[in-house]
């Protein structure tokens, strides 16, 4: 695997153990969740809009597209 494969891989399963609850971090420091009435699942995320680039490349919203 490349080393941008790694860093993907990496940054998801850190993602998956927010949302579930194995670090005491609260997820919604780093995700927006989706509040409506739609099909699906609670932990929808949604990116933050930003104008920066310091807030652009952040660890949520990097991830969120993945």
């Amino acid at each position: 695997m490349s080393l941008e494969t790694h860093r993907v891989r990496g940054n998801l399963i850190e993602v998956f153990k927010l949302l579930n609850g194995s670090y005491t971090v609260d997820a919604d420091i780093f995700f927006l969740f989706f509040n409506g009435n739609r099909r699906g699942h609670s932990k929808k995320l949604f990116k933050r809009r930003s104008r920066l680039d310091i807030r652009k490349f952040v660890f949520g919203n990097r991830v969120t597209d993945k």
